[in-house]
């Protein structure tokens, strides 16, 4: 071995260990980073119209930030307290119905309506004798809540991490607003690839993110309030609560908002409100689904041209892997990889 290649090999075994203990270092702030980096570069066009009018980078970065907070976590805040006051309520409701036996009443009156008759013949009559619908009901019920509204309170009860985690984001999206542009052209600097190759890698990333960002939040915000409002038009309990599940449940690709408004659908005819039930079932179909189905994959789709199949795989994936802020870079990964194919088919492909 040569001593340009034992110098090589130190060099690199070297860099190996240093980036692996700095990303230890760092670990624990990947999630704010990451945060941080998708609203950076959401409002990075608004962020550049502000630097060209006022000419003073951190005022202008320290002006964005606050606008961000502002538009961002102030509603969120605000809009979880009031959802998790209404949960609470519909939990504590339910445990008096339960305790009163008014609940297995309401499943016994279920049971025995067309709804209920025509779930019996369905269900083979060795697992019908065997299930008790009423208890499995209610305490379904009582369960699925519990589970509902301690999800919701992990942030009240972890104000502390909740609040740092916050700072951590806001902090790093200050310097990412006012150095981001020093750090992309560095770390762009840094990849042996030819400009061209670069550009279009960067390009189709930032693209990619900005299509699914807003995609996924004008979604989000689209079903949260056509099925909030539904909610409140046909005067079903806690309207506000169910309408910012529908929100977040917008995210998942597995059902979506229809997570929501289905089961309130089924408690209009379960009760005998007919007119209720059918409208919400026409709304549900023709607004809150239409809207998950036209408006996400025309933003998104048309923007990153990834076939909906993938797209879909990738939102399910990033989940997966990444948990929420996978819903982001699960289609950046795609995006990538379909720029890095398309690179390699040009320079090394026959």
């Amino acid at each position: 071995m040569t001593r340009e290649q034992l110098f090589a090999v130190f060099f690199f075994a070297v860099l190996a260990f240093l980036l692996h203990e700095v990303y230890r270092v760092f670990a624990f702030f990947l999630t704010a980073f990451a945060w941080a980096a998708v609203l950076t570069l959401v409002f990075f066009p608004v962020y550049r119209v502000l630097l060209a009018r006022l000419r003073r980078p951190s005022l202008s970065a320290a002006l964005m930030t606050l606008l961000v907070s502002t538009l961002l976590i102030g509603p969120l805040a605000t809009l979880t307290g009031v959802a998790i006051g209404q949960g609470q309520s519909f939990y504590e409701v339910l445990q008096e119905k339960a305790a009163s036996g008014e609940t297995r009443a309401w499943f016994e009156s279920l049971r025995n309506n067309r709804l209920g008759k025509l779930a019996e013949r369905l269900l083979p009559h060795d697992l019908e004798g065997s299930l008790d619908l009423s208890d499995l009901g209610v305490q379904g019920a009582q369960k699925g809540t519990a589970l509902l509204i301690s999800e919701l309170g992990g942030i009240a009860r972890n104000v502390a991490s909740f609040v740092f985690n916050v700072l951590i984001t806001l902090v790093m999206l200050f310097f990412f607003f006012r150095d981001g542009r020093k750090l992309y052209l560095a770390f762009r600097d840094l990849l042996p690839m030819e400009p061209e190759h670069k550009d279009a890698i960067f390009g189709r990333l930032y693209e990619t993110l900005s299509a699914v960002v807003q995609g996924m939040v004008f979604t989000s915000v689209l079903q949260g309030l056509a099925a909030g409002l539904a909610f409140w038009a046909l005067d079903l309990p806690f309207a506000l609560f169910l309408g910012l599940a529908s929100s977040l449940a917008s995210f998942i690709p597995l059902g979506g908002a229809a997570l929501v408004w289905v089961p309130a659908d089924v408690y209009f005819f379960t009760q005998g409100l007919w007119g209720r039930g059918l409208i919400l079932l026409a709304w549900g179909t023709l607004v809150i689904s239409l809207v998950d189905n036209l408006v996400r994959p025309l933003v998104i789709g048309s923007r990153t041209n990834i076939s909906t199949f993938f797209l879909f795989f990738g939102i399910l994936g990033g989940l997966q892997a990444y948990g929420p802020i996978g819903i982001f870079i699960g289609p950046v990964l795609l995006a990538t990889i379909v720029v890095f194919l398309r690179i390699y088919r040009e320079e090394y492909s026959g």
